[in-house]
């Protein structure tokens, strides 16, 4: 009997597209909601995520370089949906109180909830601290260390950094590039510095001012090459901080350990360093971005890496790109022989992302695909031009055994190769392998955290629209089956079901939030809800409920005089038998209703593009196609739009899903249509005002459950996890997702 409960709430809680391919022994398959693409303006490099102890959720992406500034992004509704912080600046979202900066972001929250925001200049760091949310940030600082040039770098918290804690800042001195089997004079310098700085007892250069500076490599050996995220841990009251990195030939991993003390142990504030070798492989290469470490609630300590094997006298990569790990029972002293990860059906797997909640028991996030790499030295990942999905796989018994992979994006997220140390470039891009244009599309990682009920919550990039090199942030968060926490009450995840053709929203959010401002809620721009479904063979019918639309002007100052209510949603395209189908992999289709100035609306559809004239990259959606719709003059209103199911879909669809269908209301200062989109470059820039948890929507109406049934699935569920509490398996509150 409790079998048949845990089969009704797996069965309640998957959703198409996650299909296991084998049960599991100890626990639920873990199963994923509808991801959101947080990245509704800006998009989506290297996304970083971070959890407060309040459930809020903060995420970061680099927009360039060249631009000078970077994102943030929050979510309050625990990653259902996601603005700006109110500190970005109106159209464009850069911090307003910030420096320079769009080479890598880093974050942190702290056990006060404090915000720390670092972002690369390439010759610097430019940091920040928030103490509200994200809503200002002050100080801040242009130059946080001594040293230059700087690389990569990532944060470890220690309690409260303004009240007697630390931030611990690893990172790159840059003395080199990695160059695979050739050389390594000089090398990269691991580096460790920490805030607030010596002798600051209030506490007001926390997250702003690091250093001294401790070196933990040598730069004239070859022990560094690019390390990843680093990580605190306390054993018998000493706190610890574990960086992994890999040698600057890639044929080696380590792991840096050192002391937290005080600054009268320690000018440095670091003490007892070690740089540890837990594997090498003379006939193998690292994908070298990044390897990464998590620490369970026991202390040990967990690495995981790419790796292929290499002939190092022809410099070719002679196979697959997989995942391997090692583990340390003993603070990192030892470590076990490297063992593989198993992902069956996949050939190359990049970017692995591991999280360790209690003794034993890890979730792990990467991208795969079984797409079979070329040969020679620019094989690898770089070569593999295949389709690459996120992946996710779990073990609750300390790695020894794990779930076959799991597609937790619903749908392949990036079509082409990636670009990784291991294979260098793409053989046809004239650019060199620091500029392959599709290393811009996934960026060089992605990120995991688990949530207060042991859950995963990824940030990955979705690249699957005209304009391929420039990924969108997206976000998808686990919501079934088993957690990584062994505590019963926690230890099966309970999560919002999959929502199909509808989706709700709360009422009072639709805020203009800029350079430090929240407006009211404006009340014409506030949505209840969102519908989609096939209304008949040649069209979608949408709906849009809001809270007011007996006005389409502007109130106040909304950021702009036109207004949009919109949806948006993902079509990724297939291939046919001769390989011929969208080279980019897909398309971001959109419809929308559109009041300039309070005039009678117009409709519109078309499919996605970027604004990049003087804002790095920003999304846009210009209007390409007039279309029927209409609204109702009342409060609430609603909003009907139908769209030519010719105008939204791809040569060759993957299927007859319309994924992450996400409704949203925008100002701007001119019609979205003022620019037209021309290769995916175009459309106007926007302030996001109210944006609704995503759905999906299957073509044939009678596949999309209401809300209401939605909910019976639930109910469904629910009584089966109640059932489960009588024979000993204790039912924990839901979470929302």
């Amino acid at each position: 009997m409790r079998a048949l409960g845990l089969a009704l709430l797996g069965a309640a809680l998957a959703g198409p597209g996650l299909q296991p391919s084998a049960a599991r022994a100890g626990g639920l398959l873990p199963t994923f909601g509808v991801p959101v693409i947080s990245g509704i303006a800006g998009w989506g490099f290297e996304p970083n995520l971070q959890i407060d102890s309040q459930g809020r959720m903060y995420m970061s992406v680099p927009n360039t370089a060249t631009s000078g500034y970077s994102f943030i992004w929050r979510s309050l509704d625990h990653g259902q949906t996601w603005k700006w912080v109110p500190a970005a600046s109106p159209l464009a979202g850069k911090i307003t109180s910030t420096c320079a900066g769009g080479g890598d972001t880093e974050l942190a929250t702290d056990t006060a909830d404090n915000l720390y925001f670092n972002d690369l200049t390439l010759a610097n760091f430019s940091t920040a601290r928030s103490a509200d949310q994200g809503a200002t940030f002050a100080p801040s600082s242009c130059f946080s260390v001594a040293t230059t040039p700087d690389d990569r770098q990532w944060y470890a918290v220690d309690g409260n950094p303004t009240s007697g804690g630390s931030l611990v800042l690893a990172y790159n001195v840059a003395n080199s590039v990695i160059n695979p089997g050739v050389t390594c004079m000089p090398a990269n310098q691991l580096t460790l510095e920490r805030s607030p700085l010596p002798g600051d007892v209030t506490g007001a250069s926390a997250g702003v001012a690091f250093g001294p500076s401790d070196a933990v490599t040598d730069p004239a050996g070859c022990d560094e090459g690019i390390m990843g995220p680093d990580a605190i841990h306390t054993y018998n009251g000493v706190k610890q901080v574990f960086i992994p990195h890999d040698n600057a030939v890639l044929d080696d991993m380590r792991v840096a350990r050192c002391d937290l003390v005080d600054f009268v142990t320690s000018p440095t504030g670091f003490a007892n360093c070690q740089d540890v070798e837990i594997a090498s492989f003379p006939n193998a290469i690292t994908a070298g971005n990044f390897p990464v470490l998590s620490i369970d609630s026991a202390g040990n300590v967990y690495v995981v890496w790419e790796q292929a094997p290499y002939d190092r006298t022809t410099a070719a990569v002679t196979g697959d790109c997989l995942l391997y790990m090692s583990v340390s029972h003993n603070q990192g002293a030892t470590w076990s022989t490297p063992s593989l990860i198993p992902t069956p059906g996949l050939h190359n797997n990049v970017f692995a992302w591991v999280a360790a909640g209690d003794a034993g028991r890890l979730d792990l996030a990467w991208y795969g695909t079984d797409s079979v790499q070329g040969t020679g030295a620019t094989a690898g990942p770089t070569a593999a031009e295949g389709d690459w999905g996120l992946y996710f796989a779990q073990s609750l018994d300390g790695a020894q055994t794990w779930t076959q992979p799991i597609l937790a994006s619903e749908h392949f997220t990036h079509r082409g190769h990636i670009f990784t140390l291991l294979g260098l470039s793409n053989p046809s891009n004239p650019l060199g392998p620091t500029l392959d244009t599709q290393r811009t599309a996934t960026g060089d990682f992605l990120q995991m955290r688990i949530g207060p009920a042991g859950e995963a919550n990824i940030t990955y990039t979705d690249s699957n629209h005209p304009f391929e090199t420039l990924g969108e942030a997206a976000f998808v968060k686990q919501n079934g089956g088993a957690s990584v926490l062994a505590d019963p009450a926690k230890a099966v995840v309970l999560g919002t079901p999959r929502a199909l053709g509808s989706s709700t929203d709360p009422a009072g959010d639709a805020t203009f939030d800029a350079a430090g401002v929240s407006s009211s809620n404006i009340p014409n721009l506030d949505i209840l809800g969102a519908t989609g479904t096939q209304l008949d063979s040649a069209h979608y019918r949408f709906t849009i409920k809001v809270a007011d639309l007996t006005s389409l002007a502007p109130a106040g100052d909304p950021g702009g005089t036109d207004l949009v209510w919109q949806l948006s949603w993902l079509r990724p395209e297939g291939r046919d038998s001769s390989g011929n189908g969208d080279a980019n992999g897909g398309h971001h289709y959109f419809a929308y209703m559109e009041s300039n100035n309070g005039a009678a609306p117009t409709f519109w559809d078309g499919d996605a593009a970027f604004v990049t004239a003087g804002n790095g990259a920003l999304r846009s959606y210009p209007g390409a196609n007039q279309i029927t719709g209409s609204y109702t003059a009342t409060a609430p209103g609603t909003i009907t739009l139908d769209v030519p199911i010719a105008d939204v879909t791809p040569t060759i669809p993957i299927d007859s899903t319309l994924y992450s269908v996400t409704a949203a209301t925008m100002t701007l200062t001119q019609p979205a249509s003022t620019v037209p989109s021309i290769g995916g470059i175009g459309g106007v820039p926007f302030n996001l005002i109210d944006a609704a948890a995503p759905f999906d929507v299957v073509q044939s109406p009678s596949n999309n459950l209401p809300e209401g049934n939605a909910r019976l699935l639930f109910a469904v569920a629910a009584l089966a996890v109640g059932f489960m509490a009588a024979v000993g398996v204790r039912r924990r509150r839901r979470i929302d997702l």
